[in-house]
């Protein structure tokens, strides 16, 4: 049985506890059908995919790496080996392009 909060990759347990929070002023909009991140002040946006701007809108504040790659786990069952491998990807993107911070 898995503990509370944890992901499995490659059939191991991995924690990852940073918690993400999305840096004040950006926002996720739509512009075309296309999902975006976008920060008024400093002018940039930033593409997302469908599951980019999921995991976007699960970085709260409260929710750790490993609860968001477990949300989904729970949601697609048929990615669960790589899920938290592309989650820790996604939230290490946001935050090289300065839209989260831990």
């Amino acid at each position: 049985m898995r503990a509370r909060g944890e992901c499995r990759h490659k059939g191991k347990a991995v924690k990852d506890n940073r918690v993400p929070k999305p840096k004040a002023d950006y926002s996720l909009e739509e512009l075309d059908g296309e999902m975006l991140l976008y920060h008024p002040g400093e002018t940039k946006t930033i593409y997302l995919n469908e599951t980019a701007s999921l995991i976007w809108s699960l970085c709260n504040g409260t929710r750790t790496v490993n609860d968001i790659a477990k949300l989904l786990e729970e949601s697609f069952p048929e990615t669960r080996a790589h899920v938290i491998d592309d989650v820790a990807a996604t939230i290490d993107r946001f935050a090289a392009d300065g839209a989260i911070e831990f």
